[in-house]
């Protein structure tokens, strides 16, 4: 059992994958590592609201094998645990976005700063694009993030390091593209590089992401 947590429903995608549904992000993070001990030969991905569990080959008994992890007697892990990878990014906080995020949430620029710095935000997925990892904030909030809602009208051209928020997350932007968050600030660090064999994203998922201001040149 999942302490005092409904049982996550699990339906079948296919015949050799199934999704578990669970939009609790410290529920889901500690499910994920929860399959991912038992069931250690299947491939777990995560989502904003569900985790994909996936065979390499067609398998009848997936969908079982999965709702009997999820039924037994066992803790999910706490999401901030040990075995997360920290990234620090330094950030200037200086987005065209930032007084309009500030009053949208009834504080101020210095306010929107501190919080940001001091959440600590943990990689939910990848996606949009190569680099782009949806950050959720880990614990309580430090503002309430899921008031923001993204800009009406998307910008045609967001730069490239732009730290931005929206409808509860953060994201850096990994290169110049579309986007519809509010731009608060922006990193010197290069999110995706495709001449990096080994490692061409900094972000990957269950990662745990603190951003904190930038050191001026001195």
């Amino acid at each position: 059992m999942l302490g005092d947590l409904v049982t996550p429903t699990v339906e079948w995608l296919g015949d050799r994958a199934v999704l578990v549904c669970v939009a609790d992000p410290q529920e889901r993070e500690g499910l994920h590592r929860m399959l991912a001990e038992a069931l250690p030969a299947l491939l777990i991905r995560r989502g904003l609201r569900e985790l994909l569990v996936e065979s390499e080959t067609p398998s009848p008994a997936l969908r079982s094998d999965v709702e009997r992890v999820l039924e037994a007697d066992l803790v999910p892990q706490d999401v901030a645990s040990p075995t997360s990878r920290v990234v620090h990014l330094p950030v200037h906080y200086d987005g065209t976005d930032l007084p309009l995020v500030a009053d949208l949430l009834r504080c101020s620029t210095q306010d929107v700063v501190r919080a940001h710095g001091e959440q600590a935000w943990r990689v939910a997925m990848m996606g949009f694009a190569p680099g782009f990892g949806y950050l959720e904030p880990v614990g309580a909030s430090t503002l309430d993030w899921g008031s923001l809602p993204r800009r009406e009208s998307p910008r045609p051209r967001v730069p490239r390091g732009s730290v931005a928020i929206a409808a509860g997350m953060s994201a850096v932007y990994p290169q110049e593209m579309p986007g519809g968050w509010h731009l608060i600030g922006v990193t010197a660090v290069t999110m995706f590089d495709v001449l990096d064999e080994d490692r061409p994203a900094v972000l990957s998922p269950g990662d745990v992401v603190r951003f904190g201001p930038a050191q001026e040149p001195s």
